[in-house]
């Protein structure tokens, strides 16, 4: 396949990968790859990112054992210029062939990962480009270890056994592979045909009840959208490791979830949203994606002030979507809203950055999460969610349930998904809400994108008849003071011996007296406290309480003064109004998208 530099097409140049996993033992890859020389001199890159996980990875960093050779065998002279490219000496060349080993030992969704016994390969992690190579054809052939038993990928089949076809390195980039002894639960979806890949077997996990769950999303998304995008079939590929999360692509998606995930009802609906999530990005984001990210640049990042839309409605909508496939109640649901309303209210980090700035800084925020994140930044998904939840709710009031978040975003999807488009630009999502519900809604938006201001989710709840218990604490029972627990707003590292700040939240007591993260906290009004027993002193203090705190920082002992506050509410839970009126209950009702069984009182 990698003989002398061959043409697939009459008249058509291509490029071509070999991977081999005779390394896999240690974790590498060997890569060899045929290019078309560009003159004198040819450029050569390997991408510093991954399409859909916006974070600089400096994935050259993990390439060694970098080779050129020409046509002839002949050593070709290669310099680095810069992280992540190569000059070439391509001087009466009319191709040449790279060989290089990777070090595939980041277990990610947007990274790849090989071991003796699976392998997850993220093309923009492996595979290199030229300027003029990456609108080229490309071919790939996998030397897969003779006890591995398949390949999965949505890239076209080649012309030999364990080899594929890509129309450019765009698609090669957006096209994951899991290889070896994998088990596929097929399905079909108005004629669609889809498929649950696990990679690896579990005794843990019911492949054919999680096969038919993710059915019933597939379905109810496709008749939320109206339109199936696909033009073969789209695989789900799960892993039973790494960290918990997915990565979106324009035919598949990668998720990781805990072996044991399908033990607890909790997990299991967490990975249920996962799935939600990513696929409802192969419309809301593969398809219709932000201006700023049409065309990707592999090699620095891509500014977009839209992620609230393109990651924040999806994780709108993933739970929402659970609940009309049936899959969730509607006491779960809820729950689950509470919790995303819980978790954003207690980010201090909401006052200090939009929803706008959360997307634009994501490159130096949201994937670099510090100590001090919970105070410096609020989390595009979370924020986008509510102001999602508020502006449909404002959009069926407006408009008396003729329309809703769900017309907004098929009218977008209308309008910006084709390619030609080139994305949809800025405000296009405030121009169709005012569009669809006018001027007063779009300002409402215009305030919950461009400020610091909370999304006013009580009133959303109310116009359902709903409404938001705010808990103190989980020791706080009904008719206990109104005062609550005592806290001191930190977030402690347990888990071991020692009690050490972790994170310090802005605007409560252990910030005032200057608790700072990686400090030891040895006694509280001079009593040892220890993991074991500091919820239990806490909770014997009142709020208003002036308290010494002892505590070790870079192995001084230091005593701190602070006064006890409130404790940061632990749970929160939505609730019908005790006098919820028919008419709520029918809001409710269309908003969910299914009978409720409310008893008033």
């Amino acid at each position: 396949m990698l003989a002398p530099f061959s043409t697939r097409a009459a008249g058509e140049f291509s490029v071509e990968h070999r991977v081999d996993f005779k390394q896999r033992q240690s974790q590498y890859l060997t890569i060899r790859s045929v290019f078309p020389a560009n003159g004198e001199e040819t450029e050569l890159f390997i991408p510093a990112w991954a399409p859909g996980s916006y974070l600089i990875r400096d994935f050259a960093a993990q390439v060694e054992n970098l080779v050129v050779s020409g046509s002839s065998g002949r050593a070709l002279g290669a310099r680095k210029t810069s992280k992540n490219r190569w000059l070439i000496d391509t001087t009466g060349e009319t191709h040449f062939v790279v060989t290089y080993d990777v070090w595939a030992g980041m277990l990610n969704v947007s990274t790849s990962w090989v071991e003796p016994a699976v392998a997850l390969l993220n093309g923009s992690s492996i595979f290199m480009y030229t300027s003029s190579s990456r609108q080229l054809p490309q071919w790939l052939r996998l030397d897969l270890p003779e006890d591995w038993r398949n390949v999965h990928t949505t890239l076209d089949p080649g012309d030999r056994p364990n080899s594929f076809v890509a129309k450019d390195f765009d698609e090669l980039v957006d096209s994951p592979i899991l290889a070896g002894n994998t088990q596929s639960h097929d399905f079909s979806v108005d004629e669609q045909e889809y498929s649950l890949v696990l990679a690896t077997p579990n005794p843990f996990w019911d492949g054919d009840k999680s096969s038919d769950d993710v059915a019933k999303i597939v379905a109810t998304q496709q008749a939320f959208w109206q339109e199936n995008p696909f033009n073969k079939k789209y695989l789900f590929m799960n892993l039973f490791m790494g960290p918990f999360g997915g990565l979106e692509h324009d035919n598949s998606t990668v998720l990781m979830i805990d072996p044991l995930a399908m033990r607890d009802r909790e997990q299991y609906i967490r990975w249920l949203g996962l799935v939600s999530h990513e696929f409802f990005h192969a419309w809301n984001v593969r398809r219709m994606r932000p201006a700023g990210l049409a065309t990707y640049d592999y090699d620095r990042e891509m500014y977009t002030r839209e992620l609230w839309l393109a990651e924040g409605l999806s994780s709108y909508y993933d739970n929402l979507l659970l609940l009309r496939a049936g899959l969730i109640s509607v006491a779960e649901y809820l729950d689950l809203l509470a919790a995303e309303i819980r978790n954003y209210e207690t980010t201090p980090g909401r006052e200090v950055r939009s929803a706008e700035m959360a997307s634009f800084d994501t490159w130096i925020k949201q994937y670099k999460q510090d100590e001090n994140s919970v105070n410096s930044t609020v989390s595009y998904y979370r924020k986008g969610a509510l102001i999602g939840f508020v502006t449909d709710m404002a959009i069926r009031r407006e408009t008396k349930g003729d329309a809703s978040l769900d017309t907004v975003m098929r009218r977008l999807y209308q309008r910006y998904s084709s390619p030609e488009r080139g994305g949809y630009p800025p405000g296009a999502f405030e121009d169709t809400v005012e569009e669809t519900a006018g001027p007063g809604v779009r300002a409402m938006v215009d305030n919950m994108l461009r400020t610091t201001g909370d999304p006013d989710v009580d009133q959303a709840l109310a116009w359902y008849g709903l409404q938001l218990i705010r808990t103190p604490g989980n020791n706080t029972e009904a008719g206990s003071e109104a005062d609550g627990p005592a806290g001191l707003g930190v977030v402690w590292d347990d888990e071991g011996s020692q009690l050490l700040v972790e994170q310090v939240v802005r605007g409560h007591a252990g910030s005032s007296a200057g608790l700072l993260p990686g400090d030891e906290l040895i006694a509280i009004a001079d009593q040892r406290v220890t993991p074991l027993n500091y919820n239990d002193m806490l909770n014997r203090l009142r709020p208003g309480e002036q308290v010494s705190l002892t505590v070790a920082r870079h192995g001084r002992l230091m005593t701190l003064q602070t006064e006890v506050q409130t404790a940061i509410p632990d749970m929160y839970r939505i609730i019908p109004n005790p006098k919820i009126r028919n008419r709520e209950k029918k809001r409710m009702e269309e908003w969910l998208g299914l009978e409720l069984l409310i008893t008033k009182g």
